[in-house]
Protein backbone atom coordinates (compact mmCIF):
# COMPACT_ATOMS: atom_id res chain seq x y z
CA UNK A 1 0.00 0.00 0.00
CA UNK A 2 3.14 2.30 0.87
CA UNK A 3 3.93 2.96 -2.93
CA UNK A 4 0.94 2.22 -4.63
CA UNK A 5 -0.89 4.84 -2.32
CA UNK A 6 1.36 7.45 -3.53
CA UNK A 7 1.52 6.52 -6.63
CA UNK A 8 -2.76 6.95 -6.42
CA UNK A 9 -3.11 10.15 -5.15
CA UNK A 10 0.03 11.97 -7.55
CA UNK A 11 -1.87 10.41 -10.71
CA UNK A 12 -5.08 11.54 -9.32
CA UNK A 13 -3.13 15.24 -8.47
CA UNK A 14 -1.54 15.19 -12.06
CA UNK A 15 -4.81 13.73 -13.99
CA UNK A 16 -6.82 16.64 -12.22
CA UNK A 17 -4.31 19.16 -13.08
CA UNK A 18 -4.30 18.04 -16.70
CA UNK A 19 -7.82 18.31 -17.14
CA UNK A 20 -8.28 21.87 -15.95
CA UNK A 21 -5.22 22.61 -18.22
CA UNK A 22 -7.31 21.78 -21.27
CA UNK A 23 -10.72 22.66 -20.01
CA UNK A 24 -8.72 26.13 -20.30
CA UNK A 25 -7.05 25.81 -23.68
CA UNK A 26 -10.37 24.84 -25.17
CA UNK A 27 -13.05 26.25 -23.37
CA UNK A 28 -14.77 23.66 -21.99
CA UNK A 29 -16.71 24.31 -18.43
CA UNK A 30 -14.71 21.85 -16.57
CA UNK A 31 -17.72 22.05 -13.48
CA UNK A 32 -20.42 21.15 -16.38
CA UNK A 33 -18.72 17.68 -16.84
CA UNK A 34 -16.53 16.62 -13.28
CA UNK A 35 -19.57 17.07 -10.93
CA UNK A 36 -22.06 15.27 -12.98
CA UNK A 37 -19.30 12.39 -13.85
CA UNK A 38 -17.90 12.30 -9.79
CA UNK A 39 -21.63 11.36 -8.89
CA UNK A 40 -21.76 9.08 -10.84
CA UNK A 41 -18.48 7.60 -10.12
CA UNK A 42 -19.32 7.85 -6.62
CA UNK A 43 -23.20 6.11 -7.08
CA UNK A 44 -21.24 3.05 -8.85
CA UNK A 45 -18.54 2.86 -6.30
CA UNK A 46 -21.43 2.43 -3.50
CA UNK A 47 -22.85 -0.05 -5.41
CA UNK A 48 -20.06 -2.15 -6.56
CA UNK A 49 -17.66 -1.67 -3.49
CA UNK A 50 -19.25 -4.25 -1.45
CA UNK A 51 -19.61 -6.78 -3.73
CA UNK A 52 -15.61 -6.80 -4.34
CA UNK A 53 -14.09 -6.80 -1.45
CA UNK A 54 -12.20 -9.76 0.09
CA UNK A 55 -14.00 -12.36 1.64
CA UNK A 56 -14.48 -12.08 5.36
CA UNK A 57 -13.75 -8.35 5.52
CA UNK A 58 -17.01 -6.38 6.75
CA UNK A 59 -17.43 -2.91 4.23
CA UNK A 60 -19.41 -0.01 6.30
CA UNK A 61 -19.86 3.10 4.32
CA UNK A 62 -20.79 6.19 6.55
CA UNK A 63 -21.41 9.58 5.00
CA UNK A 64 -21.67 11.80 8.45
CA UNK A 65 -21.33 9.73 11.05
CA UNK A 66 -19.24 8.50 13.75
CA UNK A 67 -17.85 5.02 14.31
CA UNK A 68 -17.24 3.89 17.74
CA UNK A 69 -16.22 0.27 18.51
CA UNK A 70 -15.76 -0.12 22.46
CA UNK A 71 -16.37 -3.35 25.18
CA UNK A 72 -16.52 -6.17 23.93
CA UNK A 73 -16.34 -6.96 20.39
CA UNK A 74 -14.97 -9.32 17.50
CA UNK A 75 -11.99 -7.62 16.02
CA UNK A 76 -12.33 -8.49 12.06
CA UNK A 77 -11.12 -7.08 8.96
CA UNK A 78 -12.74 -4.29 7.68
CA UNK A 79 -12.78 -1.84 5.08
CA UNK A 80 -14.73 1.97 6.08
CA UNK A 81 -15.51 4.35 4.09
CA UNK A 82 -16.48 7.96 5.57
CA UNK A 83 -16.89 11.23 4.11
CA UNK A 84 -16.89 13.04 7.57
CA UNK A 85 -16.88 12.11 10.86
CA UNK A 86 -14.73 10.28 13.59
CA UNK A 87 -13.92 6.29 14.04
CA UNK A 88 -12.93 5.33 17.56
CA UNK A 89 -11.57 1.59 17.92
CA UNK A 90 -11.08 0.59 21.32
CA UNK A 91 -8.81 -2.36 21.56
CA UNK A 92 -8.75 -3.01 25.28
CA UNK A 93 -11.28 -5.47 25.55
CA UNK A 94 -11.78 -6.49 21.96
CA UNK A 95 -11.63 -10.25 20.93
CA UNK A 96 -9.17 -11.59 18.42
CA UNK A 97 -10.38 -14.37 16.53
CA UNK A 98 -7.50 -14.36 14.43
CA UNK A 99 -4.11 -13.46 15.58
CA UNK A 100 -3.75 -10.37 13.20
CA UNK A 101 -6.38 -7.97 12.31
CA UNK A 102 -6.76 -5.38 9.33
CA UNK A 103 -8.40 -2.25 8.85
CA UNK A 104 -8.72 0.15 5.78
CA UNK A 105 -10.20 3.48 6.40
CA UNK A 106 -10.62 5.81 3.49
CA UNK A 107 -12.11 9.13 4.82
CA UNK A 108 -12.54 12.59 3.59
CA UNK A 109 -12.41 14.55 7.28
CA UNK A 110 -12.19 13.61 10.66
CA UNK A 111 -10.36 11.93 13.56
CA UNK A 112 -9.30 8.06 13.99
CA UNK A 113 -8.51 7.03 17.56
CA UNK A 114 -6.69 3.56 18.37
CA UNK A 115 -7.23 2.61 21.75
CA UNK A 116 -4.82 -0.65 22.48
CA UNK A 117 -3.55 -2.23 25.52
CA UNK A 118 0.71 -2.01 25.29
CA UNK A 119 0.61 -6.39 24.77
CA UNK A 120 -1.00 -5.99 21.01
CA UNK A 121 1.25 -4.70 18.32
CA UNK A 122 0.43 -2.35 15.73
CA UNK A 123 1.51 -1.30 12.19
CA UNK A 124 0.23 1.73 10.69
CA UNK A 125 0.29 3.19 6.91
CA UNK A 126 -1.24 6.10 6.17
CA UNK A 127 -1.41 8.99 3.57
CA UNK A 128 -3.41 11.86 3.39
CA UNK A 129 -3.23 15.46 2.12
CA UNK A 130 -2.99 16.65 6.02
CA UNK A 131 -2.42 14.52 8.31
CA UNK A 132 -1.57 15.35 12.10
CA UNK A 133 -0.48 12.22 14.23
CA UNK A 134 -0.13 11.10 17.91
CA UNK A 135 1.00 7.67 17.91
CA UNK A 136 2.31 7.20 21.55
CA UNK A 137 3.23 10.60 22.51
CA UNK A 138 5.03 11.45 19.37
CA UNK A 139 3.45 14.10 16.72
CA UNK A 140 3.90 13.50 13.71
CA UNK A 141 2.40 14.67 10.12
CA UNK A 142 2.51 17.63 8.14
CA UNK A 143 1.48 18.75 4.14
CA UNK A 144 0.86 15.53 1.94
CA UNK A 145 3.41 13.58 4.14
CA UNK A 146 2.83 9.63 4.61
CA UNK A 147 2.86 8.57 8.45
CA UNK A 148 4.20 5.03 8.96
CA UNK A 149 4.44 3.24 12.50
CA UNK A 150 5.23 0.29 13.44
CA UNK A 151 5.45 -0.99 17.48
CA UNK A 152 8.56 -2.15 18.75
CA UNK A 153 6.30 -5.34 19.17
CA UNK A 154 4.46 -5.72 16.20
CA UNK A 155 6.22 -8.61 15.11
CA UNK A 156 6.36 -10.99 18.28
CA UNK A 157 2.70 -9.62 19.84
CA UNK A 158 0.23 -12.32 19.32
CA UNK A 159 -2.66 -10.32 18.59
CA UNK A 160 -1.86 -7.49 16.39
CA UNK A 161 -3.71 -4.80 13.93
CA UNK A 162 -2.54 -3.45 10.98
CA UNK A 163 -3.76 -0.23 9.73
CA UNK A 164 -3.98 1.46 6.43
CA UNK A 165 -5.49 4.94 6.13
CA UNK A 166 -5.88 7.22 3.35
CA UNK A 167 -7.77 10.69 3.73
CA UNK A 168 -8.05 14.49 3.01
CA UNK A 169 -7.66 15.87 6.51
CA UNK A 170 -6.93 13.47 9.59
CA UNK A 171 -6.25 13.64 13.16
CA UNK A 172 -4.89 9.92 13.85
CA UNK A 173 -4.10 9.18 17.64
CA UNK A 174 -3.20 5.89 18.90
CA UNK A 175 -3.24 5.44 22.96
CA UNK A 176 -1.71 2.83 24.66
CA UNK A 177 -2.70 1.50 28.00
Amino acid sequence: MKKQTQILIGGALIGFGIIIMMSNLFNIDFGAVFWPSFLILVGVLVIVRPRIAPAGTDVRMLLFADLRRSGEWDALDQEIWSFVGDIELDFTRANFPEDEVNFQLYHFVGDVDIIAPEDIGISISSMGFVTEARLEGKKRGGFVTPVRYTSENFESAAKRIRLEMISFVADLKVIRV
